[in-house]
């Protein structure tokens, strides 16, 4: 972030204006930039000192002047209270609005990395030294005798050690490999991760890697997936990609079969055996949700990830960007499908994410995490298009437990006539309450293309009506996700969600019975 842009959003956050996004932005360039650190201090200290001469202006009018601008002063006054108790000796972490910031006159930290999860992890510590998991690293040398840990580093890139083995930290996104083995991940936000073995440097450009290294200047490496660049002694980088092994000797760089290269352990392992199975699937969903949102026929993608309760936009992952984003009315941040983990909470007559969804679709399949707490409603809302117009569709849930895809190819003047309708075979009953269901519905243009999926099995169907007339294609327009805001008319029951949503996508076109399998088993919980 440059100076110019950080001025800017240091006004906006005291006026309160920064979107999700920018906080996120500026939250990280006040702990990485000292300058940026006492620039703002000397804001908060001025915002401050705005909020004592206001209080005093009101009880003596006549007897202070100052020459800001009113409309300069009327933002920080805003904000002044909170910042009221600013301590710029040692800083302090102070919310707002359910965000903190950390804004301190010096790093409280030196720490490049830190430990997330071990297995079986023996430490050789030097005195003085706090090998513990969530407790910064500061740069230097580990030593693991035996066993695995899981070490991230504050630059974005993580790996997986195994013992025994020695491994020095230098900076946030640089390491030495003296002895042991490791598995790399490292994402595009961290590219250009450094690790030295032996006289080898190995610079990493968004991949994932194995490298062994013996301690007498051997060493071996494969790549996953991506690149990375080694350079040797001669000065010449080797440019290695998916699949491809190196080995590495007195600083010379070699190509070498991938099949001699033995195994690495990587974070599976790692939280395996920490005896965690909870985070160990949280962070399997987390790379799978990954992959997902790049697929090509997303339509729109919601993993649901880093809801506040101040969040009032549900942001859409997929290449199709922020224009698909929902807005959240009424519905309440919970608990998701894992500890951390966060969902949206329906319950109230109010409770509701809004979306505008353009397009002809000539395919469709909708999914959804679900927790059902009760069907109190003789039909439930999952994703519920507005007027039910011409092509338009309904996805929700019946009182005695079955899914419910309806379409309207002639709108609604005579529903009765035309709407297709699709229930699934039973598969809830309130003894099911509270628990976490993968739904999904998968519709191919003509005749017979619907199909329905609990937990990644196709269902059968107890019934519908007009199933034998084909589907030309489908629209959304303005819909609603837990709720129906605009109903065909006015005597029909509500139909909010009694419960919870994690994850929801729509893609264009009919994903196959595999597809949804896996699908389901990334995202169990």
């Amino acid at each position: 972030m440059n100076r110019d842009k950080f001025d800017r959003v240091s006004q906006a956050w005291l006026n309160g204006e920064l979107s999700d996004e920018e906080f996120q932005e500026f939250q990280e360039a006040l702990r990485e930039n000292p300058g940026f650190r006492r620039e703002f201090i000397r804001l908060a200290n001025l915002d401050s000192g705005l909020r004592d001469l206001a209080m005093v202006e009101e009880e003596e009018p006549e007897a202070v002047a100052f020459s800001t601008p009113r409309t300069a002063k009327a933002g920080f006054i805003a904000l002044a209270a909170s910042l009221a108790l600013l301590i710029l000796a040692v800083g302090i972490l102070w919310q707002r609005s359910g965000r903190e910031i950390l804004v301190d006159a010096a790093p409280k930290t030196t720490g490049v990395a830190v430990i997330t999860a071990e297995a079986g992890a023996v430490w050789e510590k030097e005195e003085g030294q706090v090998l513990e998991t969530g407790v910064p690293l500061e740069p230097g040398a580990l030593r693991l005798r035996e066993g695995l840990a899981q070490i991230e580093f504050f630059g974005g890139a993580s790996i997986s050690l195994s013992g025994p083995a020695e491994i020095e930290l230098v900076t946030r996104d640089k390491a030495i490999l003296n002895q042991g083995r490791l598995k790399a991940n490292v994402p595009p936000a961290a590219r250009g991760f450094e690790i030295r073995t032996g006289d080898v440097l190995l610079e990493d450009l968004g991949t994932t890697f194995g490298l062994a290294a013996d301690g007498d200047a051997k060493a071996e490496l494969i790549v996953f997936d991506g690149e990375v660049v080694a350079t040797g002694i001669d000065g010449k980088p080797l440019s290695l990609t998916d699949g491809e092994s190196a080995s590495f000797e007195a600083g010379v760089t070699k190509r070498q079969p991938a099949s001699s290269v033995g195994a690495f352990a990587g974070i599976e392992e790692v939280f395996a055996g920490s005896g965690n199975r909870d985070e160990l699937r949280y962070a399997n969903w987390k790379e799978a949700s990954l992959e997902l949102r790049q697929d090509p026929r997303l339509i729109a993608y919601y993993d649901f990830e880093n809801l506040t309760p101040i969040s009032r936009r549900l942001r859409n992952r997929a290449v199709s960007g922020s224009e698909l984003d929902g807005g959240i009315v009424g519905a309440r941040v919970a608990e998701g499908r894992w500890a951390g983990k966060t969902a949206l909470d329906f319950r109230l007559e109010g409770d509701r994410v809004r979306f505008q969804i353009p397009g002809k679709f000539e395919g469709l399949t909708i999914f959804a995490w679900v927790r059902i707490d009760a069907l109190d409603r003789n039909l439930n809302s999952l994703f519920l298009t507005d007027y039910f117009d011409e092509h338009e569709f309904h996805w929700q849930l019946s009182r005695r437990g079955a899914l419910h895809f309806a379409s309207s190819p002639e709108g609604p003047r005579d529903i009765p006539q035309h709407n297709r309708r699709y229930y699934s075979d039973q598969f809830w009953d309130p003894g099911k309450s509270g628990q976490w269901f993968h739904l999904a519905t998968t519709v191919s243009m003509g005749v017979g293309g619907v199909q329905h999926y609990v937990n990644g099995e196709p269902v059968g169907f107890s019934g519908g009506t007009q199933m034998h007339k084909a589907l030309d294609h489908l629209r959304i327009g303005e819909a609603d996700l837990g709720n129906w805001s605009d109903t065909l008319w006015p005597d029909v029951a509500i139909r909010t969600l009694n419960g919870r949503i994690d994850e929801f996508a729509i893609f264009q076109a009919p994903l196959t019975s595999d597809e949804i399998r896996a699908i389901y088993e990334n995202g169990k919980p």
